[in-house]
């Protein structure tokens, strides 16, 4: 069957052909030039083009900003105070601001606000995770937040120290059931359902059911449940804690890989076939190199370039020499190394 070839499409701005970059032709039919024949100048201008191609949630708002001509990205997130009872009043908090250099390949730009999302969300689930006092049920704290006061801490590190205690497997599996009456997480209660011995682990399974006041989408499903499961390598509740809060950030991340979209496309879904997307990957970097001399010796210059602007500056700071030292450690180093 005859394929009829498409128009290489228009780059996007901030994006330019590196000189005598070849097209490639796909098994579609599309002829295309992949990122890594262009260069790039993104501008606020550019990235905020980007961003309006980019859908999530309403609720996670992505601003683009300039401070010192240097590019950023920012998460607002619009929700309830978790710390306050009351669930009707909504406020805007911001999270960090994340740098976008100029030369960064667009395809990487849209994944900095992937993964900012990620992160803002992440922050989110830490805080809705809260442990609850014995015996008060009102008085919680949110060990996993983000917001601990680490060189306090570290000056009271005898305050924090875990204690492994000599209990019987029963027993133990007996308190961390216990624990969960304590904990609440997006103001719902979980119950355990199953914990199962396989060996050298623990196989521990959850549920919990969402109410009028979940925030959370993915804790809302048409079973009208929601299934947790993870590995205990250890059986106490510490590893409890930790395995629970890492299957929560799970939970968060694979809500946002199904449902952040560029143009449409949810890049980072399980619907995207890893075989085909690897296939294609493969077929943009062939290249004849004696069929393309000129462009190869351009290529392998312009990503020198963009290598070498990116080389950080050592001075005589602490830090610095504690850098040449770590770099001094490796007896054979490719590279550019810091200036």
């Amino acid at each position: 069957m005859n394929v009829k070839h498409k128009f290489i499409p228009e780059l996007l701005a901030g994006e330019s052909r590196i000189k005598n970059a070849p097209s490639v032709l796909l098994d579609n039919g599309q002829l295309c030039i992949p990122q890594h024949f262009l260069t790039f100048k993104h501008s606020k201008e550019s990235v905020e083009n980007l961003v309006l191609d980019i859908e999530y949630d309403d609720r996670f708002i992505v601003f683009v900003g300039e401070h010192q001509k240097q590019v950023y990205l920012q998460i607002g997130i619009v929700g309830v105070d978790n710390y306050r009872s009351d669930k009707n009043s909504k406020k805007i908090v911001y999270g960090r601001k994340w740098g976008v250099e100029s030369e960064l390949p667009t395809s990487e730009i849209i994944q900095t606000v992937f993964l900012a999302l990620k992160k803002a969300r992440e922050h989110e689930v830490r805080e809705l995770f809260r442990l609850h006092d014995v015996g008060n049920i009102r008085a919680f704290s949110t060990p996993f937040n983000n917001h601990q006061d680490l060189p306090l801490i570290v000056q009271n590190a005898e305050l924090i120290g875990y204690d492994d205690e000599l209990l019987s497997d029963s027993q133990m599996i007996q308190k961390i059931k216990q624990s969960l009456q304590l904990i609440s997480y997006d103001e719902m209660l979980l119950d355990c359902i199953r914990f199962e011995n396989l060996g050298a682990q623990w196989l521990v399974q959850l549920q919990v059911f969402p109410n009028l006041t979940t925030s959370l989408p993915e804790l809302i499903t048409k079973q009208g449940r929601v299934l947790i499961s993870f590995i205990l390598n250890k059986l106490c509740k510490n590893e409890f804690y930790h395995q629970l809060m890492s299957s929560l950030i799970s939970l968060s991340d694979c809500h946002v890989d199904e449902n952040f979209t560029y143009k449409n496309i949810t890049r980072f879904s399980r619907n995207i076939d890893i075989e085909k997307l690897s296939k294609l990957s493969k077929s943009v970097r062939k290249l004849n190199k004696n069929e393309h001399q000129e462009f190869t010796k351009t290529f392998v210059n312009s990503n020198y370039q963009v290598d070498q602007s990116r080389v950080p500056k050592l001075t005589n700071s602490k830090l610095s020499v504690k850098i040449r030292e770590s770099l001094v450690s490796f007896d054979v180093l490719g590279g550019i190394l810091p200036i």
